[in-house]
């Protein structure tokens, strides 16, 4: 599943191996990983994230 924000940055949710992550990439451009949501809001305002895809 994707969202995307009105600055333009998308987050990406992935399993690799048995971990989950928040994927965040800005254009072709990959920003961070996080492990947890709680992480992501720190950077994120995650009211602004819409669902795509």
């Amino acid at each position: 599943m994707k969202w995307v924000d009105s600055r333009g940055f998308e987050v990406e949710a992935l399993v690799l191996g048995n971990h989950p992550w928040l994927r965040v990439r800005r254009g072709h451009e990959y920003v961070a990983y996080y492990t947890d949501v709680t992480e992501l809001s720190r950077h994120l305002d995650l009211a602004d994230l819409v669902v795509t895809d």
